[in-house]
């Protein structure tokens, strides 16, 4: 709390009379927080750049039209309840040549059901009508309107966090284990993992290409995965860049396969982001398995000015609110190369 805040409760507490019978200590704390409320959402005296009328403005909004690469990662589902459940059964089997008098061969399935629950995430922010009103710059204007590009970066940080299935935190976004299967999404029992981790070269990726070519189901199916997308931390974005665009290959040591054609040139879509694990990275088409279930979409609504908070302390709230939920329906679309577990 500011000095200057305890300063004047100070003085408050001073002239209160405690053995008056009227007293009241629920009611002093009461008043207390509300007078606190008040004096730190004051942010004339620590933003006072913004009532200047002659100040050059270096950016409203930093994070507006911030790029994101989730859409491109997802499908996205619209949600009508509470959760939504998702079933489906992998491919048959193949017909088989039958001679005169033999019996056809009777088909086995095997299928999955996936139930994918919607949760609600939002914020609010508040400003002090003085501080509304005085704004020189525009910024806080902009800054109430633009409310939707925190819930941009979040849903960036909570897909991106998802799809490599285990608990993290980030930017203070907390984001749970994936549900699918008990957060485990990439196992060898499933076999969408390289069997030991490894950082990103030519050689662990088409490692990871040829494991995802040959993935197959629980019936043990050829799965028909053609790798599209490559998803990498900044730690090995140049790296991913050099390996997809490069028309030949490098020199090695040894000599071999030394500037022969590169068979990576052109084959992946590079997605990096600053919220993927470092070193970590996988492969494949994750747009197949992984869903963007959205239940609500983004609302913004002003809490009324003359009820409430907004009456007495005459402060302006504003309430940003969504509902949905991303996770993995089939994760046997992609390879997990590393988890950010190896970095040499």
């Amino acid at each position: 709390m500011r000095k200057s805040t305890l300063k004047k409760l100070n003085e408050v507490a001073q002239s209160i009379d405690y053995l008056d019978p009227s007293f009241s200590f629920y009611n002093l704390r009461e008043v207390a927080d509300r007078f606190a409320d008040l004096h730190e959402a004051n942010t004339e005296s620590a933003f006072g750049f913004l009532l200047r009328s002659s100040i050059q403005e270096f950016a409203n909004d930093v994070y507006q039209d911030l790029p994101v690469i989730y859409p491109g990662l997802v499908t996205v589902i619209a949600s009508t309840r509470f959760s939504e459940v998702y079933g489906g059964l992998y491919r048959p089997v193949l017909p088989k040549q039958v001679d005169a008098g033999e019996p056809f061969q009777e088909t086995t399935f095997k299928g999955f059901e996936r139930e994918i629950r919607n949760y609600k995430f939002g914020h609010i922010e508040k400003f002090e009508r003085e501080l509304f009103d005085d704004d020189q710059t525009g910024q806080i204007r902009t800054r109430a309107a633009n409310l939707g590009e925190g819930f941009r970066i979040m849903e960036e940080i909570y897909v991106i966090k998802r799809l490599f299935g285990s608990a993290s935190t980030e930017d203070g976004v907390t984001v749970p284990a994936s549900t699918y299967n008990s957060g485990t999404v990439f196992s060898d029992a499933i076999g969408n993992k390289l069997a030991a981790y490894a950082r990103l070269t030519a050689a662990s990726l088409e490692a990871a290409h040829i494991k995802a070519r040959k993935m197959t189901d629980p019936l043990g199916r050829k799965f028909l995965t053609i790798p599209t997308t490559l998803i990498v931390s900044p730690d090995d974005e140049f790296n991913a860049w050099t390996l997809v665009n490069s028309p030949n290959q490098a020199w090695n040591s040894t000599g071999a396969y030394s500037h022969m054609v590169n068979p990576l040139q052109g084959r992946y879509t590079v997605a990096a982001s600053p919220f993927v694990p470092q070193y970590a990275w996988m492969v494949g088409d994750p747009k197949r398995g992984f869903v963007f279930q959205r239940r609500d979409p983004l609302e913004i609504v002003q809490e009324n000015p003359q009820s409430g908070g907004g009456f007495k302390m005459e402060i302006y709230a504003f309430r940003g609110r969504e509902r949905f939920e991303a996770d993995w329906v089939e994760p046997r679309f992609v390879i997990l190369g590393n988890d950010g577990s190896v970095s040499s």
